[in-house]
């Protein structure tokens, strides 16, 4: 658990705010409402154990008010949202390594893919392409694959190599090395030829927090690749990081309590993902303004803090019908600000003050202890 700390706090620390793209393209007209703080008190403490990997102990936190809230209506969605139209079919094209055919991770994030697909599911449009899904142990076979698609992604924020989840190819292909998720320790590790070799452990064995990680990273993938889709593949240039990051986050948490089938709790994925997989609250203290831009390495204080903001977008705003009226909106718009304006009735900027107040409330009762 001492490495995943290091890691974590490396991925999730390392971007304080280093913008390159222009202030004009996150300009919004005025639009002001009043912002009442969700309530912190009374607190409760909350005891789960973690349905994947291993746990010494059962795991003990102290929620606010809000997140005890914001929790019950997340796990209504992701128990009974149902989409009017079904993901289409004969849309995937898999190209899996055979080292990991038997993998149980893979098995269950592949369960997971399939819930994302019904929760981000619209009528097929200009956006409906073939998707392919490349998931490997080696380099070697991922860059042969991604090869024969005559793609070039650029990955110089990764030292040149697949260290994770991506999506690449203009959102068309997701690639996956397994390799990365099992064993890096650090941001700044590299993937060796020694870690590809070894065998993958064993999910009973692995710290849930880990664990967790490992079983996230498809559905958060799959979830950018819904998102393009929803717009016919635009994506206007103001559209704030924390709000991409964070919506891959949170689905990705709903399509594992969806697939699960009541083994995992949405309770077990607040408490295990924005509690304990880091230390984002002690971390990524700036406003949620701060992170409307892609940090400058991999990981980023957009993602989790990215992840609270749009547990309550969801929760309180409208839930899941809200975010596809939303980029539905956006092909007409061409703007996420004016967007998100006429779809939810107040500014980005009035919600960045609302999601500050659940962040803040989070971090208070963090300090509090179990």
């Amino acid at each position: 658990m001492k490495a995943l700390r290091n890691f974590t706090l490396l991925v999730l620390v390392l971007s304080t705010v280093s913008f390159v793209h222009s202030a004009e393209a996150m300009r919004e007209p005025g639009h002001v409402v009043t912002v009442r703080p969700a309530p912190l008190n009374p607190t409760k403490i909350v005891s789960i154990t973690p349905p994947y990997g291993d746990a010494p102990r059962r795991v003990r936190v102290r929620l606010s008010k809000s997140e005890q809230d914001i929790v019950r209506l997340l796990q209504n969605i992701a128990t009974n949202w149902n989409s009017d139209f079904p993901p289409p079919q004969n849309f995937l094209e898999w190209r899996i390594e055979s080292t990991v055919k038997d993998s149980r991770t893979l098995q269950l994030s592949i369960s997971s893919l399939y819930a994302t697909r019904a929760f981000l599911s619209v009528p097929a449009n200009a956006g409906t392409f073939p998707i392919v899904i490349i998931i490997a142990r080696s380099q070697n076979y991922i860059n042969q694959e991604v090869a024969s698609l005559g793609c070039r992604p650029s990955l110089t924020l990764t030292g040149g190599q697949y260290l994770m989840g991506a999506t690449i190819c203009d959102r068309r292909v997701i690639v996956i090395n397994l390799t990365g998720y099992f064993f890096l320790k650090s941001g700044m590790d590299s993937i060796t030829p020694e870690m590809e070799r070894r065998p993958e452990p064993l999910l009973s064995e692995t710290p849930y927090a880990e664990a967790d990680r490992n079983l996230s990273g498809l559905a958060h993938e799959w979830t950018h690749v819904a998102r393009n889709r929803l717009t016919n593949g635009f994506v206007p240039n103001n559209e704030p990081a924390w709000f991409r990051e964070g919506l891959a986050e949170i689905v990705s948490g709903l399509s594992r309590v969806r697939a699960s089938n009541g083994l995992m709790t949405y309770m077990d994925f607040h408490v295990i993902r924005m509690r304990k997989v880091s230390r984002w609250i002690e971390r990524c203290t700036s406003p949620l303004r701060a992170y409307r831009f892609t940090s400058e390495f991999p990981g980023g204080c957009e993602y989790l803090r990215g992840a609270a903001a749009l547990e309550l977008l969801l929760a309180r705003h409208g839930g899941i019908p809200k975010i596809i009226d939303l980029f539905g909106n956006i092909t007409a718009t061409n703007d996420f600000f004016a967007s998100f304006r006429q779809v939810y009735g107040f500014s980005v900027t009035s919600f960045e003050k609302q999601a500050d107040v659940y962040a803040q409330h989070i971090r208070a009762v963090t300090r509090l202890g179990p």
